[in-house]
């Protein structure tokens, strides 16, 4: 066989090896077609929550307590996210908020956190809770007003629960030498050479939303792997691209481009026709258990003993953090998610009121005292709790 050939056996060799990667795993049931969203979501939503949590108690002496600057009347309506209905933080926020503000009157609507910001743009809501706000829930919002909508995170996501704002994990297979990455490993690996990238509603140009082709990764040699993983190629996958939060990962680690690399592997929920969910997370589960080349960006929910999760640097360089409760609570592990609450505020004037008392009480040792008695969103830092109190001056 002369050179050629040898070259011609060797590319068909490794389009074939990407390929078989890139198929639907055989033992997959087959998708009856339907909406997941006219099904059963809530029911579905409830029993993955009931799996994880927490019953660690923080010590929250470093947050304020509430302290009510006025006692108001009228009636606060919250858009937005189903977790806090699904789970009990809603209850426990109306509850507690009750006890020292009676005059005011909260009316949830809560389906989806894909209302939040639509609900103000049309007026109905005061306050939206969603973890990101997308481009287009910031482009039509600035369209109606012509200024930015103001963000108040208020907890970080889940240690390990699904839908509740888990972090980023970045899983390969057990049967793969590598034990850590950098963030700015990811962008080579799930990226790919882009003009430019979004931060918030704004386009950039500039280095690093832009980049070259030149920083891509797309084998294990690249990452210091030797011998036999040295020229293998990395089968990188995740929840789909039009997943909300494949769109925040890619805020995170793509620069807001949404430019993934070629040959992405995707996967989302689908209605089984026994009208049961097929997880996401438990299809990229099985995919990597089969694939020693696999490095996929999923949810703690993928998890099992036939995968090892990654340590992972920050884009600027420091420790190899691993996932914990901690290096959650603390935000030291780079790929930590958070709730936010979203509000129309007019530049240079004062909060609405019932916005300002709701948030102050959500801020305060008693607001996050709910979140972490409920163990799935994890309660704020002090430090990071007054720089959201300075966001209401």
């Amino acid at each position: 066989m002369n050179k050629r050939q040898c070259l011609i056996t060797a590319a068909f060799a490794l389009a074939a090896c990407c390929l078989q990667a890139q198929q639907p795993t055989p033992s997959e049931p087959k998708n009856s077609g339907k909406s997941i969203w006219t099904q059963n979501v809530t029911g579905f939503r409830k029993a993955h929550g009931a799996v994880g949590g927490y019953t660690k108690r923080w010590d929250l002496s470093d947050l304020p307590h509430y302290a009510p600057k006025r006692h108001l009347h009228g009636t606060l309506r919250i858009w937005g996210s189903n977790y806090i209905k699904d789970g009990k933080l809603g209850a426990y926020w109306l509850a507690g908020f009750k006890k020292v503000q009676p005059g005011i009157t909260i009316e949830y609507h809560l389906p989806t956190a894909a209302v939040a910001i639509p609900a103000l743009s049309t007026g109905v809501a005061d306050l939206g809770m969603s973890n990101k706000a997308t481009l287009s829930d910031l482009l039509t919002f600035e369209q109606v007003y012509h200024h930015p909508v103001t963000e108040v995170m208020v907890a970080t996501g889940s240690y390990d629960v699904y839908g509740w704002t888990p972090p980023f994990i970045v899983i390969v297979n057990r049967e793969n030498p590598l034990t850590q990455i950098s963030v700015k490993q990811l962008d080579g690996i799930f990226g790919g050479a882009r003009t430019g990238g979004y931060a918030g509603s704004v386009w950039h140009t500039e280095y690093p939303y832009s980049r070259g082709s030149e920083e891509n990764i797309r084998t294990w040699g690249q990452l210091g792997l030797t011998g036999e993983w040295a020229d293998k190629p990395i089968h990188v996958g995740g929840q789909n691209l039009r997943a909300g939060a494949t769109t925040n990962f890619s805020d995170k680690v793509l620069r807001g481009s949404d430019q993934f690399v070629e040959g992405y592997h995707s996967y989302t929920n689908y209605i089984t026709p026994d009208g049961k969910i097929n997880s996401w997370s438990l299809q990229a589960r099985r995919a990597i258990a089969q694939d020693r080349y696999a490095l996929f960006e999923v949810s703690p929910a993928s998890m099992g003993p036939e995968l090892k999760e990654l340590a992972v640097q920050g884009y600027d360089g420091g420790p190899y953090v691993r996932r914990t409760l901690e290096t959650v609570h603390d935000r030291t592990y780079p790929l930590t998610n958070e709730q936010k609450f979203y509000f129309n505020r007019n530049p240079g004037e004062p909060v609405d009121p019932k916005i300002d008392e709701f948030l102050h009480y959500v801020l305060s040792q008693e607001g996050q005292d709910c979140v972490q008695r409920e163990g799935r969103y994890v309660p704020l830092k002090g430090e990071l709790v007054r720089e959201q109190l300075k966001t209401l001056e």
